[in-house]
């Protein structure tokens, strides 16, 4: 069920590419084809790699994904004004991708060998936000404002789930805002005017607050049925930006309007509950904790994406899952999948 799911989802992708192409396959549709099915490849892979070898070598893999996130600031390749992927040949990596599982995994392991009294003790929660702070900032620098938002709030979901006091999350809100100063300074100069953007996009509607004014234009001319399949003047006309990737969720819901939404968003409400029961009913600490923390990378994919599309967050560059066009964040996904299936079969032997 969970797979037809996430097949299904690639398919309304494939058909929303189709259309945003002008009713044809080339260029996105095409592509997007073989991505996914190396997609599913990836995921019939994991789906195979035991819940116990991801908690032996994760330490491994975050120190290896946290060099390759430290290189791309060396020798990354720049693209669209930000250093953000590695070259080797013709294929293009974002480090920055391999992370997020990384993290979740070196998080799952080590709060699985700490007690519910331990977890308790303030100084055994410095570990784990070092290990989410240093990715952090190196990700900030390239600059991912997007991908950074996605570690940190995974992190804050994993310490929810484990049973950190509330007083502690209060304690580290209100750190925060005292704070928010010194991080206004500290984004970059387009980073501050999604910002402002998001806040009033009339204030340059033909500018920086182009993005979000189009996308509520076209969500909200699809009405209840939506224009029809081929018949989004927004995304047909190229008024809508980047209908292809970021905003294809406008796309998609100018031409099948709120009922479409609403299935697409079922769908994926769907998957996250299935994800959560598998967490639920994990044989060990550590599947529970690292399907929590994958399901809530997932949640924030699509929180962040659909709000962003809406105008209720900032414009920051956060792909649909299974939905938007490219390979990095869907392989990425799909592994996360992968891993969640596995731990549900780990369940059952």
């Amino acid at each position: 069920m969970p797979f037809i799911i996430v097949m299904a989802i690639m398919f309304v992708s494939l058909l929303t590419l189709y259309s945003v192409s002008g009713g044809h396959f080339a260029p996105w549709c095409t592509n997007q084809v073989w991505k996914m099915l190396l997609g599913v490849t990836v995921l019939l892979v994991v789906m195979q790699i035991k819940p116990e070898l991801w908690r032996k070598y994760a330490v491994a893999l975050y120190v290896i994904s946290l060099l390759a996130v430290i290189v791309v600031e060396i020798m990354g390749k720049v693209s669209m004004g930000a250093q953000r992927w590695l070259q080797m040949g013709n294929i293009t990596m974002q480090p920055s991708e391999a992370m997020r599982i990384a993290l979740v995994l070196i998080l799952a392991k080590y709060f699985s060998i700490l007690t519910g009294d331990d977890i308790r003790i303030t100084r055994n929660l410095i570990i784990p936000i070092i290990i989410t702070i240093v990715p952090t900032i190196f990700v900030l620098v390239q600059p991912d404002l997007g991908t950074a938002m996605l570690l940190i709030l995974v992190l804050t979901s994993i310490l929810f789930a484990v049973g950190v006091q509330y007083w502690k999350f209060l304690t580290a809100f209100a750190g925060m805002v005292g704070v928010a100063p010194i991080l206004w300074n500290c984004l970059y100069e387009y980073q501050r005017q999604r910002i402002l953007m998001f806040l009033s996009p009339e204030m340059d509607p033909s500018g920086a607050g182009y993005h979000t004014i189009q996308a509520k234009i076209a969500l909200g001319s699809g009405g209840f049925w939506g224009k029809g399949f081929l018949n989004g003047t927004q995304s047909q006309l190229d008024f809508l930006p980047e209908k292809h990737t970021d905003f294809i969720f406008v796309a998609f819901g100018e031409e099948w309007g709120f009922l479409g939404c609403v299935v697409v968003l079922c769908l994926y409400a769907l998957l996250l509950i299935y994800n959560y029961k598998v967490a639920l009913n994990s044989r060990n600490k550590f599947n529970r904790i690292l399907v929590f923390g994958l399901n809530a990378m997932i949640f924030f994919y699509i929180f962040i994406n659909i709000s962003m599309v809406c105008g209720l967050l900032p414009v920051v560059g956060i792909p649909l899952p299974f939905f938007s066009y490219g390979g990095n964040a869907l392989l990425v996904l799909m592994a996360c999948q992968g891993i969640i299936f596995a731990v549900e079969t780990d369940k059952q032997n």
